[in-house]
C-alpha cells in the first residue's frame, strides 16, 4: 500500500507542475482514474440495468419455488444464464473503488506540498468543514439515487436504502474529518459518475440475452 500511496502522491506533484495548481491536479487525477475505469464501469452499469430488468421474472421464480430453496437457486441461476447476465460483474467497480479511495486519502494526506495549497478558497490540506462534507454527501446521494437498480421493492429496496444511508454517511464523515482535498476527490468522482450513468445506454434483453450491440 505504501508503494501505491507514494506513486499517487508523485502523480499529484507532476500534475500540479503541469497545471500550476494542486486542486486542478486532484481533479485531473480523478478524471484519469474514471477514464481508466470507464470500460469496467460500463460493464457494471449494463449488468445492473440488466439485473433490474430481470427482477420481475426473478420474483415470479421466488414465489413459485419459495418452499424449495435448492430448486430456487438453480432456477435463478438458469434465468441469468439464459439472458447472458453475470450478477457478480455488478460488484467489480465497488471492489476497485473502495481500496482506491483509501489509497487516495493516504496519498493526499502524505503529500507535504498539498497541505498548504489553496484552491477555490480552500486550503486543501485542512478539513473543508460543513460545506465540503455536505456537498460530498449530497453528490454521493445523487450518484446512488440514479443507480440503475434503485427503486426496487421489498427486501431489496430496504437493502438499497440501508446502503445509500451508509455511503452518504461515510462520505460526509470523510469530508468532515479529512482534508478538503479528499472532499474534492469524492465530489469530482461523484459528478463524473453521474455523467457516466446518463451516458451509458440502457440494455435491451430478449430471449437470446443482451443484444449484440449491448455486449461490447
Amino acid at each position: 500500500m505504501q508503494y501505491v500511496v507514494g506513486f499517487l502522491s508523485g502523480i499529484i506533484d507532476r500534475l500540479a507542475g503541469l497545471t500550476g495548481n494542486y486542486g486542478l491536479a486532484v481533479i485531473g487525477l480523478t478524471v484519469a482514474f474514471r477514464l481508466v475505469l470507464l470500460p469496467v464501469t460500463i460493464i457494471q452499469a449494463r449488468s445492473l440495468q440488466a439485473i433490474n430488468i430481470l427482477k420481475p421474472e426473478e420474483e415470479k421464480i421466488r414465489k413459485k419455488y419459495k418452499d424449495d430453496p435448492e430448486r430456487l437457486q438453480l432456477e435463478i441461476m438458469d434465468l441469468y444464464r439464459r439472458h447472458k447476465v453475470n450478477p457478480a460483474s455488478s460488484c467489480i467497480v465497488l471492489a476497485i473503488q473502495m481500496p482506491l479511495l483509501m489509497a487516495m486519502i493516504q496519498a493526499l494526506g502524505a503529500n507535504e506540498a498539498l497541505k498548504g495549497a489553496a484552491f477555490a478558497g480552500l486550503t486543501l490540506g485542512q478539513p473543508g468543514g460543513w460545506v465540503m462534507a455536505i456537498v460530498a454527501a449530497l453528490t454521493t446521494y445523487l450518484s446512488t439515487k440514479f443507480s440503475p437498480t434503485m427503486g426496487a421493492a421489498g427486501q431489496q429496496g430496504q437493502a438499497q436504502n440501508v446502503m445509500t444511508i451508509f455511503m452518504v454517511g461515510l462520505m460526509f464523515y470523510l469530508g468532515w474529518k479529512f482534508a478538503a482535498a479528499v472532499s474534492l476527490y469524492i465530489i469530482t468522482a461523484n459528478l463524473l459518475g453521474l455523467v457516466e450513468k446518463f451516458v451509458v445506454p440502457q440494455p435491451q434483453i430478449g430471449p437470446e440475452g443482451l443484444r449484440p450491440s449491448e455486449k461490447r
